[in-house]
């Protein structure tokens, strides 16, 4: 699994919630300032390619739902941080949370 950038997660994030949404929905979410529409939609295909969010042809567009649930990539990300920065130490990295 990748890591996401600051700005996919933001997308993951609001698509989690949404659990299924078109690009708009996802702006949408955002408060001001809200990012562009066609920005959004370029990270919502980056991520597709990444394998993290799939999507489904609803008339012209499309609707986009995660792949991955919020849990799995925090579990994840949780796994990445204590093999990377406390050298899977799991007592030290508890002392930290």
């Amino acid at each position: 699994m990748d890591r996401l950038t600051p700005a996919e997660e933001q997308v993951m994030l609001k698509l989690w919630t949404l659990q299924q949404g078109s690009v708009q929905e996802i702006v949408d979410l955002y408060v001001l300032p809200k990012p562009a529409y066609n920005t959004t939609s370029t990270i919502v295909r980056i991520l597709e390619r990444k394998k993290f969010i799939k999507h489904k042809s609803v008339g012209r567009g499309y609707i986009y739902s995660p792949k991955i649930s919020k849990e799995k990539y925090r579990e994840y990300l949780m796994n990445h941080l204590l093999k990377n920065y406390f050298d899977d130490d799991k007592v030290e990295f508890k002392k930290m949370i």
